[in-house]
């Protein structure tokens, strides 16, 4: 990552530009703040090129690629998103007392619920439980904090059924996606829907004929062309504001959603199989 004022050096290099890479650096000038937190397709498409154009600037600003781009934007303009904003007014930080910090962090997670609803796909979320509840088995996919999604996902079907599979290292998830057969069903949580791992295991599990299954708040995730179904849900970060709380609460919530379609269409089963769990990790509690 460049260390040098990104807006400062644009606006030094600007003559040498080409007349595409002018649009470019024309709309990042303007328009800072929103470009920290714009998909590159976005970007491409707001100033009238394509994303090779986009990428070739990146370089020409001798940066690494269009997220070093980002980080690298996000620090020369100063843009305090380290930590998530309300309602897109700000960051939760900006309070006078910990009372004020506590409702404003309130006020994220009931944004980030309601965000996730008004996004929400029924017919998507139908579909992966129909999938669900028709697989031999069920691997969830997922890194970083989406991996912590992923996990919850298990620790939460698992207390209902015993065919859900979630493993936490990086090579394990490329590997067992590759293994993946028809009547598998793969679950790939990615906020960003751009990581490339992800997009590599949405890519293999769709060529071995898994219904693939990918939750993002992406929907022109480059894997689209490679998935089943398409889950709306997460949260646009910027490129300082990465595990953002926003991002997880939507997660969450579709996690939720999902086990508790589950546990409505099974019935007596899911309550039976809810009480057998429950019995068989009593013992653990004082």
């Amino acid at each position: 990552m460049t260390e040098s004022n990104l807006l400062l050096k644009i606006r030094a290099s600007y003559q040498r530009l080409t007349k595409l890479e002018k649009q470019v650096a024309d709309y990042v000038l303007e328009n800072p703040k929103i470009v920290v937190k714009m998909t590159i397709n976005d970007l491409a498409s707001h100033c009238g090129v394509g994303d090779t154009t986009v990428f070739r600037f990146c370089r020409t600003m001798e940066l690494a690629g269009y997220q070093d781009f980002k980080l690298s934007l996000a620090l020369s303009a100063n843009l305090n998103d380290m930590l998530d904003s309300r309602n897109g007014n700000g960051s939760i930080m900006e309070a006078s007392d910990l009372n004020e910090l506590a409702q404003n962090v309130e006020q994220v997670y009931v944004d980030a619920v309601r965000d996730t609803f008004a996004q929400l796909d029924f017919d998507a979320v139908s579909k992966t439980v129909d999938a669900i509840m028709k697989a031999s088995s069920v691997y969830v996919y997922g890194y970083g904090n989406s991996g912590i999604s992923a996990q919850m996902m298990q620790n939460r079907m698992m207390r209902i059924i015993p065919n859900v599979f979630y493993a936490s290292d990086a090579h394990m998830q490329l590997t067992s996606a590759a293994l993946l057969s028809k009547d598998n069903v793969a679950i790939i949580f990615c906020n960003s829907g751009v990581t490339r791992d992800c997009l590599k295991i949405a890519q293999s599990a769709h060529q071995a004929g898994a219904v693939t299954v990918f939750a993002t708040n992406f929907l022109g995730t480059p894997a689209a062309s490679d998935c089943d179904i398409i889950l709306p849900c997460g949260a646009t970060e910027g490129p300082i504001q990465g595990g953002s709380i926003a991002s997880i609460a939507s997660q969450l919530c579709m996690v939720s959603l999902l086990y508790s379609e589950l546990f409505r269409r099974m019935g007596d089963a899911s309550k039976e199989n809810k009480i057998k769990t429950a019995q068989s990790i009593a013992e653990k509690k004082l």
